[in-house]
């Protein structure tokens, strides 16, 4: 029996509590370290909903111009917070312009697939090296790209899309197979484990509360931030 359970909203609102709950541990003190085994399936979510995004949205170019909006608007609200109250706990947290970035690498990789001159073909690869290349320094790095092309070159083959997403999670477990590193340093491997969420999608979009998702990603972590700033400083 196929359980396709989970439509695009189930899965983002699913997924914007455990990112709550993993930013909790990231910015307030004496949080359990659990709160992260918690977040770590949840980009992976965010990437798939994002493929499925770019498959079906009527104006592609629309909507990756969205995403690097908000990424930028993500990363001038929290310089500016840093500045205003500064504190050794950062705010690295832009999945915007990672999600931007393998947006546009699959935009120029449907182009390319789609001209027919070699020169052009050439041209649109050296696009797609270069926006690969860039995407390596924005906070997904190299598994954002990994997803994106996995979700997008196997979604019509199960099979090789688990297998694939296992090995790409599997790479943590690579080399220092110890409890310390696995379970208290390392344990981005825990992303393996959105395989079921995906697996249960459903095909369907859901409701749609478009800017909800872009405007709670900032703000649950600015206020997150504030929270933390102001109980470490009365400590």
């Amino acid at each position: 029996m196929k359980l396709k359970i989970f439509s695009g909203f189930q899965l983002k609102i699913i997924m914007a509590v455990l990112m709550l709950v993993d930013h909790i541990a990231q910015f307030i003190p004496n949080i359990p370290i659990w709160f992260h085994y918690l977040g770590r399936i949840v980009a992976p979510i965010f990437f798939f909903i994002l493929v499925e995004g770019f498959i079906h949205t009527r104006d592609r170019q629309k909507y990756m111009k969205r995403l690097f909006l908000w990424g930028f608007i993500m990363y001038g609200g929290s310089r500016l917070l840093e500045f205003v109250l500064p504190y050794e706990q950062m705010i690295p947290n832009n999945i915007f312009l990672s999600l931007a970035s393998c947006f546009s690498l699959l935009y120029i990789i449907d182009i390319r697939q789609k001209v027919d001159e070699k020169k052009d073909k050439t041209k649109f690869t050296i696009y797609a090296i270069t926006i690969g290349f860039l995407s390596l320094f924005t906070e997904a790095s190299f598994l954002g790209i990994g997803m994106v092309l996995i979700f997008y070159y196997f979604r019509d083959n199960k099979v090789a899309f688990s297998i694939s997403y296992i090995i790409l999670s599997c790479i943590f477990l690579i080399g220092d197979i110890t409890y310390e590193n696995l379970f208290l340093i390392n344990y981005q491997w825990m992303m393996v484990f959105s395989l079921p969420f995906m697996l249960m999608y459903n095909g369907e979009r859901g409701r749609s509360l478009k800017y909800f998702f872009y405007v709670f990603y900032p703000t649950h972590i600015w206020v997150l931030y504030i929270l933390g700033y102001f109980l470490t400083k009365s400590n």
